[in-house]
């Protein structure tokens, strides 16, 4: 029988270790492989559902909340002021000696983040004196000389005001001035705490109107930036009320304001319900009423005037100044004979209030 050569046995033994499997391609390192992957794309999903899904919706919320709470923070703010302008009034009436008093409201500006999610949606929180200028001017007889209020150029006015720049809510600003409280988004702006106007039709043959002037001194630096709370401390100084009559021109309230819009349909709604005017009336004089309603491309108000013969009111948007030149004016009769008898004024009531204001007093 003829004999098989023996293979060398270098050979054999790297066939054998050819035949072995590699330590890459173990069974085990596989699953090992894939386990871990597929542990890192259930993370990253999860990862990806907070901070896609749910950190928008909270901090939407968040912001929502934070926007009314600071609202009402602001109504507290008004509410204390007119409580000291009332006290003041009440102690002259009763001819006391009123002690002054500061009265302190914490005003939260901004809101808090979610840790490594999302950060922060900061606030700016300041008192302006300059933020508004407001002047009533009309003529009355004293003592026989026709006689200018005091008012007329006055430049009374300032403001507190709330910027919150939200990022995943509507951003939104508060303000305080002449004694209302305004809200204000890039669509829109709405007095949401109304000031001391009234207008008060007595036994139809006349009209009395009640208006206060609340002029803002700000002390301190008067400008925070941030997230947490603050302080909003506020003094009256003095209180000044007169009460004009035999008024010989027409009263013209005038205003430089960043809420013109905001003031116009303040006025305009309220005017319209002490001397019921409506739409039917602006359709039945159309010769003798004007509406007006002028936007920009973007929405913002440019031009928004509401004119009849017993009242005028106006919004005019200055792109200098990038303020609102308001205007409300009461008309006298039109001695020239009209279809419209408006109703004398026989008293105009101004209260004249100088506050100080401080804002970051924590």
């Amino acid at each position: 029988m003829e004999r098989v050569p023996e293979r060398p046995r270098l050979w054999m033994a790297v066939t054998g270790l050819l035949r072995r499997p590699l330590l890459g391609r173990s069974v085990d390192a596989v699953a090992s492989t894939v386990g871990t992957i597929m542990a890192l794309l259930v993370f990253l999903t999860f990862l990806s559902l907070i901070t896609n899904q749910y950190v928008p919706v909270w901090m939407k919320d968040a912001e929502a909340t934070h926007m009314d709470e600071a609202l009402g923070q602001f109504g507290e703010f008004k509410s204390s002021l007119d409580l000291q302008i009332l006290a003041a009034h009440t102690a002259f009436l009763a001819n006391q000696k009123y002690v002054p008093v500061t009265t302190f409201t914490s005003v939260k500006v901004g809101v808090d983040g979610v840790p490594i999610f999302a950060t922060p949606t900061f606030g700016n929180f300041r008192a302006d004196q300059d933020g508004s200028r407001w002047n009533v001017s009309f003529t009355y007889s004293l003592g026989g000389n026709d006689t200018l209020v005091p008012e007329a150029n006055c430049g009374c006015g300032g403001s507190v005001r709330l910027d919150v720049f939200n990022r995943y809510f509507i951003p939104q600003s508060l303000a305080y001035e002449n004694g209302a409280i305004i809200r204000s988004q890039p669509d829109g702006q709405v007095v949401k705490g109304q000031p001391a106007f009234r207008v008060t039709v007595v036994e139809n043959t006349s009209v009395e109107v009640d208006f206060r002037l609340i002029e803002l001194f700000a002390i301190g630096s008067g400008d925070v930036t941030g997230v947490g709370s603050e302080g909003l401390q506020a003094r009256l100084l003095g209180l000044d009320l007169q009460e004009y009559t035999l008024i010989q021109t027409d009263v013209e309230i005038t205003a430089t304001t960043l809420h013109g819009p905001a003031w116009y349909r303040f006025f305009n709604d309220t005017l319209g319900r002490a001397y019921g005017i409506t739409m039917d009336y602006y359709d039945t004089y159309l010769a003798e009423s004007d509406l007006i309603a002028d936007y920009a491309a973007d929405g913002t108000p440019i031009q928004l005037t509401a004119d009849n013969p017993i009242y005028r009111v106006q919004s005019l948007w200055d792109p200098g100044s990038r303020t609102y030149d308001f205007l409300l004016e009461f008309k006298l009769d039109d001695a020239g004979g009209d279809s419209i008898d408006v109703l004398p004024i026989s008293a105009f009531r101004l209260m004249h209030a100088y506050v100080n204001v401080e804002v970051g007093a924590l």
